[in-house]
């Protein structure tokens, strides 16, 4: 059971990781990289990245 949920876990965060990086694509392409909103989605990543890496 733990199993399960831990794969569910990783899934919503690799979910969350993949439309983060789009969105920040396309906020860094259209607007620059250094766009507070940009800024902010990258932080997001970074999270995310965190979270993921210690489900592993």
């Amino acid at each position: 059971m733990e199993k399960t949920t831990n794969n569910k876990r990783k899934q919503t965060l690799l979910d969350e990781i993949y439309s983060l990086r789009k969105e920040m694509m396309i906020y860094g392409s259209t607007k620059g990289l250094t766009n507070q909103k940009t800024i902010e989605l990258s932080q997001k990543l970074d999270n995310a990245l965190n979270k993921y890496q210690l489900t592993s």
